[in-house]
């Protein structure tokens, strides 16, 4: 009796990844594709998968922020022109010895003794000014400090770093068909291709909706961890103008000086579709379009103002359902300084391409596409936002 054959293919030299290919067991990383696939239909991935996009080893990232003393508070209690030389105010401790104060952009004082209370105590009417009023909420403004000669040094004071963190969350979006399905002749393509083209499309958007608006969480409760990450229209806080109408050139000029008070002279500014409506409506002269070039990578606008420059991108996501209704996202301009944003990927996991993850006795193929990714933003105020356009 004829013995049984065995046909395995043998592999006679060290396995490799040309091996892991020839037995399509290789998971694909598509990342490259990702960010050339329709670049318009999710901006602020494209750009950060060519420019902003860095590896992490843990699905929580950490990072630190360290800003510079505060030079402004506010005045708690009212202040007259016959008051002493003691007054209230909200952040003591951002006072010293020295300080030469300005209080409601009139009076300076001089600080005489270091705050340990809310109540500091200065010299008034310091050099040429007189005593002045103050109501509760007027500015104080640290100018400078005038030390004594020969004194003993000032007592120390320093910004202390804040810890911040956000998560990379897991993003599948899988895609199947019959191997009868595979193997039938069709008009327009074959259907599994067609299939694989549209999903990949459909996970930038998924990822660029969490890079939107995506709410910083991690759920403990089932088998093993979800995650999901922190938007940048979550991270934006101070800068935020409610324009709550329609959208001007001068309102617009007025947040950018605001918007861009920290960080860079050129920022991205992703419009939803009503905003990016009212300001094709500017003075011209002002806005010109930027070819879509290997720096970005996508279809913008260059809006310039006092040498701000905005570069200006419509996002087709920031809208709603009804195309009428402005609620939410659907009104906003977001205002980006992209040296401070980063995507954040874990090692070996952005937008990889997973292949034949049926169960072996299906008689279908099944694929998917995978990242696990977040949003690093660093220092909020470098930052804007603008709320509520409706024209």
């Amino acid at each position: 009796m004829a013995g049984v054959q065995n046909t395995a293919t043998l592999v006679t030299a060290l396995r490799g990844v040309d091996t892991l290919g020839d037995e399509t067991r290789r998971t694909r990383d598509v990342s490259p594709a990702l960010a050339q696939l329709q670049p318009d239909a999710g901006p602020l991935t494209t750009l950060l998968s060519k420019t902003r996009s860095k590896a992490c080893t843990d699905p929580k990232f950490e990072w630190f922020e360290h800003d510079l003393k505060p030079r402004f508070d506010v005045v708690k209690t009212a202040l007259s022109t016959t008051d002493g030389t003691t007054f209230v105010v909200t952040n003591y401790k951002r006072f010293r010895a020295g300080d030469v104060i300005m209080v409601n952009k009139k009076e300076r004082m001089r600080v005489t003794t270091t705050p340990s209370s809310t109540s500091v105590t200065v010299q008034r009417g310091y050099g040429s000014t007189a005593a002045a009023t103050a109501a509760v909420g007027d500015q104080i403004k640290i100018l400078y400090n005038s030390c004594e000669e020969g004194a003993a040094k000032r007592s120390l004071l320093s910004a202390q770093r804040v810890p911040k963190y956000n998560y990379c969350g897991i993003i599948r979006d899988p895609f199947g068909i019959t191997k009868t399905a595979m193997a039938t002749k069709a008009f327009a393509g074959m259907d599994f291709t067609t299939e694989q083209a549209t999903e990949l499309i459909e996970h930038k958007k998924n990822i660029e909706q969490m890079h939107l608006e995506g709410e910083r969480y991690e759920d403990t409760t089932g088998t093993k961890p979800k995650r999901a990450s922190m938007g940048i229209d979550g991270w934006i806080e101070t800068f935020v103008k409610a324009v709550n109408g329609n959208l001007t050139e001068a309102a617009l000029d007025s947040h950018l000086r605001v918007s861009f008070r920290f960080g860079q002279k050129v920022k991205l500014g992703l419009c939803s579709p009503i905003a990016a409506q009212a300001i094709n409506g500017f003075a011209k002269e002002n806005l010109r379009v930027v070819e879509k070039s290997a720096s970005y990578g996508i279809t913008l606008s260059r809006y310039e103002n006092a040498g701000r420059v905005l570069l200006l991108a419509e996002h087709s996501l920031m809208t709603n359902d009804d195309l009428n209704d402005f609620s939410g996202i659907a009104g906003e301009m977001l205002i980006i300084d992209l040296e401070d944003v980063e995507q954040r990927y874990l090692n070996g996991r952005l937008t990889i391409h997973n292949e034949n993850i049926q169960a072996p006795d299906e008689d279908q193929r099944t694929d998917e596409y995978l990242s696990e990714v977040g949003l690093e933003v660093h220092l909020e105020k470098k930052h804007g936002k603008l709320t509520g356009i409706t024209g």
